[in-house]
């Protein structure tokens, strides 16, 4: 089993928050383990890592900050995941746990008004790339789209603004949609 400390051990200025929610439940998958290869490109770290190798996500740093999360601030890869997951579970065809990850989401915005855990983001030229939390993403967005029933079951309507992880790398590089040719 991979321990946060053996991730860490690779991403040693990494903070444990961001090591712990997105990269420790994946490294004890089946199909990952840990250390990711040094070429992602056929490995199911692949889309993980933004088809990026682990060298180059140690030249990444994270801050815990507040940021605009809506809709508009968003890339348009994230946004085509966010519609494609509200379309699945509308559709009753979500993979997995997809729709018991998104109600709990949902469920918890509208408790509280805030993320669970913030969002693991990077910018992109055209707007924020959620790498962790599209469920809950996807959940904020639903959020909004029923302001007007929320308020009325005396639920919270959150605002955009939420905590992230935004991830800067030092070359001013972004993880890859797809895989370099």
């Amino acid at each position: 089993m991979v321990t946060a400390q053996d991730i860490k051990a690779d991403l040693p200025d990494w903070p444990d928050e961001v090591i712990e929610e997105w990269l420790l439940r994946l490294a004890n998958r089946p199909d990952t383990g840990w250390p990711p290869p040094d070429d992602v490109s056929q490995h199911a770290w692949g889309p993980i890592l933004g088809w990026r190798p682990l060298a180059w996500w140690k030249n990444v740093t994270w801050k815990l900050e507040d940021h605009d999360v809506g809709f508009d601030a968003l890339c348009a890869g994230t946004k085509q995941l966010t519609a494609r997951i509200a379309a699945d579970i509308e559709k009753g065809n979500a993979a997995d746990n997809s729709e018991a990850r998104f109600a709990e989401a949902l469920n918890h915005l509208a408790k509280t008004g805030e993320f669970q855990k913030p969002l693991v983001v990077m910018k992109l030229d055209d707007g924020l790339s959620v790498i962790d939390g599209n469920h809950r993403i996807t959940a904020l967005v639903a959020c909004q789209a029923q302001a007007e029933t929320l308020k009325k079951n005396g639920r919270k309507v959150p605002s955009t603004t939420q905590k992230i992880w935004m991830g800067t790398h030092a070359d001013g590089e972004v993880p890859l949609d797809y895989p370099e040719s």
